[in-house]
């Protein structure tokens, strides 16, 4: 896929140019606060602002959101959100519209781009080295820890985008961190975001999906509910692909 020279494409580059600059100063009040161990107000200001960021680029780019089911959202933060993978949109949809301070594990190369990394690291986001099966192992450690100490985690088990409406296989290694952390699991559903971006390599303005559907708690399944999670989990989030 190609991004193509158009005028919402500057214009949306643009924006994300100047909201990028800005990350190390609008972020000092939130890194203040862990150093100060007032965690609380950290994640509080971070999932405020980065949730205006998201909002922010859906806005600019001209995308409409629907979200359906935001009653299923469990009071605790002790979750772990399920979701398909359909494109690049699919993350700020998802800090955007989902009103927990919520982290990802994502490929160690991202963490050496410049002021995204700085967002990763208030957002308790996780590097993986998808070559090294230890760290891996270490990191899907870390996850379901910080799952079980209140911070929200994301996965998306097809390991990839979609870049379309279907969906790949659920991987059930993918699991491990949400049946390592025992604690709330809930699918989430994204329809349409591959239509922003990766349908015809320029932004378009369209409108997606988000379906967040009644959460399972991990903690009172058997070991064979355990077994068949990943194929459960995919059948309930396709359900609702149109």
């Amino acid at each position: 896929m190609k991004f193509k020279f158009t005028l919402r494409n500057v214009f949306f580059m643009t924006n994300i140019i100047v909201l990028a600059l800005l990350t190390p100063i609008v972020l000092v009040p939130a890194l203040l606060a862990y150093l100060f161990r007032a965690h609380r107000f950290a994640d509080r200001y971070t999932n405020a602002l980065s949730s205006l960021y998201a909002r922010h680029m859906y806005l600019v780019g001209g995308a409409k959101v629907k979200i359906h089911g935001l009653q299923n959202l469990p009071a605790s933060n002790r979750v772990c959100f399920v979701s398909n993978h359909q494109g690049i949109a699919d993350i700020p949809l998802i800090v955007g519209f989902i009103p927990k301070t919520i982290g990802f594990i994502a490929k160690k190369e991202l963490g050496r781009v410049p002021f995204l990394n700085i967002w990763m690291r208030a957002m308790h986001c996780l590097l993986i080295d998808r070559s090294n099966v230890r760290q891996s192992l270490t990191i899907i450690e870390r996850g379901s820890q910080q799952i079980q100490q209140g911070h929200p985690m994301v996965i998306f088990p097809e390991g990839t985008r979609s870049r379309s409406r279907s969906m790949g296989a659920f991987k059930p290694g993918a699991f491990k961190l949400v049946i390592g952390a025992n604690a709330i699991a809930v699918p989430l559903t994204i329809d349409g975001t591959y239509k922003i971006v990766e349908a015809t390599g320029k932004i378009t303005p369209v409108t997606v999906q988000l379906t967040i559907h009644p959460p399972v708690d991990v903690s009172t399944l058997s070991e064979e509910q355990k077994k068949t999670l990943h194929s459960d989990f995919a059948r309930i989030i396709a359900s609702t692909i149109k």
